[in-house]
């Protein structure tokens, strides 16, 4: 199975718009399809009803029609998500220049969510409590927006589990440790879950390579390294119980301990902004360590726990202020609820965000590694 796909855009006669399919249910071990449609004219899609959506704008404006006795029609732009649910009749009407992002359930038994859900980063971007940044999560190495995590119900994959949807930027690897040739890389070992890397954004060089197995704490040995720009996708695809999956046994614990999906992003003088489905999905607790080959922790090691528990806790204020005031937006109705209790809880946690970053920035440039400026562009402001 191909670790690099590359998109072939294909337009059929008549049509306003190309399409490029990602992933197929058929052959992919999530068992969802990915396709990216980009407009040239204006134009409409219908997403088939019989069975589960995710649709994201990566650019661009459009409007979004649920069918019905009080129809309602939704304005969209970059940065606004959905998931429309099997069973719903919409139509998507697309400006010239937009770019959508669709995921899709092969039938409506691969849809958990049973209600629509819109979501628009303005709003994500202001869930933090105290130092915990629940969907707007800023590190030393990357940016990552949680838009559906573990308990939003949204799609599952073939093996029933729930699957999520994230929207990252990886940062330039200036000041980032080295690997073992030197080089200063970011490192994942996705141990626990698949995950499709959908690259749209890219500035600089990027590039990206796998490790082969076996895996080793030195010496590794590794693919050559692949490029990565705005038309390619990489898909850490070795799934549980596949042929590509390590098992060792902790000789102090006796457990068995899984190895998989190593590998190394290295990027100059840029960044890379990919979209990101998880099977199975995260839940939201960061794990990622600058330096490490770091992975989220598996779900049956955080479900249940009291970290875990105080997380969601949280998490379920944010969630309705987010979702309630990103339907008020598209509806162009959001002036309606300033001053509400929504609305006060929503700059509550913009302010704390910006404070979260202010701090983190202090650190870094206390290192003197010169992260706090890769971050900069990045970080939140805080605003009346």
């Amino acid at each position: 199975m191909q670790k690099i796909i590359r998109n072939t855009w294909r337009r059929e006669s008549g049509e306003p718009f190309a399409r490029a399919q990602i992933l197929s249910h058929e052959i992919h071990p999530e068992g969802l399809d990915i396709d990216r449609i980009r407009f040239f004219e204006a134009g409409s899609i219908v997403p088939k009803s019989s069975v589960g959506h995710i649709i994201s704008v990566l650019q661009g404006s459009g409007r979004f029609h649920v069918a019905g006795n009080n129809r309602q029609t939704f304005r969209l732009e970059a940065g606004v998500h959905l998931y429309l649910p099997p069973g719903m009749e919409s139509i998507l009407d697309a400006d010239p220049g937009a770019e959508l992002l669709q995921v899709s359930s092969p039938s409506a038994l691969q849809a958990r969510g049973k209600q629509l859900l819109l979501r628009n980063e303005n709003f994500l971007a202001a869930c933090a409590v105290g130092s915990q940044l629940l969907r707007w999560v800023l590190t030393p190495q990357y940016l990552s927006r949680r838009i559906f995590l573990h308990h939003d119900q949204i799609l599952l994959s073939k093996s029933g589990n729930p699957v999520s949807w994230f929207r990252t930027t990886m940062f330039d690897v200036a000041g980032l440790p080295e690997n073992e040739d030197g080089e200063p890389v970011f490192k994942m070992s996705y141990n626990s879950r698949t995950e499709c890397n959908v690259c749209y954004d890219v500035k600089g060089t990027a590039r990206v390579r796998m490790a082969l197995h076996p895996y080793k704490k030195t010496k590794q040995l590794w693919s050559p390294w692949f490029p990565l720009d705005g038309d390619s996708t990489y898909h850490l695809n070795e799934a549980a119980g596949s042929s590509e999956e390590e098992c060792l046994i902790d000789k102090v614990t006796g457990r068995q301990q899984f190895f998989r999906n190593k590998h190394d992003v290295h990027i100059v003088d840029g960044y890379v902004t990919l979209f990101c489905l998880f099977d199975p999905a995260p839940t939201g607790v960061e794990r990622h360590q600058p330096g490490e080959y770091s992975d989220y922790e598996p779900l049956s090691q955080v479900l249940g726990t009291k970290e875990y528990e105080t997380h969601q806790r949280e998490l379920g204020r944010y969630d309705e202020m987010v979702d309630r005031l990103s339907l008020a937006k598209a509806l162009g109705a959001l002036s309606t609820l300033q001053g509400t209790p929504l609305w006060n809880l929503y700059v509550q946690g913009r302010e704390a965000q910006a404070a979260f970053e202010s701090g983190l920035a202090q650190t870094l440039a206390a290192d003197g590694n010169g992260r706090h400026r890769v971050l900069a562009p990045w970080m939140q402001v805080a605003t009346d």
